[in-house]
């Protein structure tokens, strides 16, 4: 599989989540599927990108499958928009840096330690996105 496949394949999942696909159970069929098609993509450097961004698509399904509250719904909403394909990787990066600052103000306010705690680990999503930025930067 080619690089640019599996990444169209990503980018249709993360849109889907939310409008097309509503079930935490069918999101993380979707990403098991993709992760199996991940294992053929060519070149070694391509294939290890994919896998990396598997693990943000995980924190996408376990936040999915994570019990729902107001705080946790605002993070989510936070980190639907921060999380993006749109734009240049500067306009990404940004997005992503400004997402995470949103989710942990979110997080701080949230009445209970379970909502913040979720509401915080969706910030890794979006760690995970800056690291793969400033890596495709670097590689470039």
């Amino acid at each position: 599989m080619d690089y640019g496949e599996f990444d169209a394949a990503r980018r249709r999942i993360v849109q889907a989540w939310g409008t097309e696909i509503t079930d935490p159970e069918e999101l993380a069929g979707a990403v098991e599927q993709l992760r199996q098609q991940a294992e053929t993509v060519d070149g070694d450097d391509d294939r290890a990108k994919a896998i990396r961004y598997l693990k943000t698509l995980d924190d996408l399904v376990l936040e999915a499958r994570t019990p729902e509250s107001a705080a946790v719904r605002e993070a989510s909403d936070v980190l639907l928009r921060a999380s993006g394909p749109e734009g240049t990787a500067a306009e990404r990066r940004a997005r992503a840096a400004a997402g995470m600052a949103e989710i942990t103000r979110i997080a701080y306010a949230a009445p209970t330690s379970g909502e913040r705690d979720a509401a915080l680990e969706m910030n890794e999503t979006l760690a995970s996105i800056i690291d793969m930025i400033d890596l495709g930067s670097a590689e470039q």
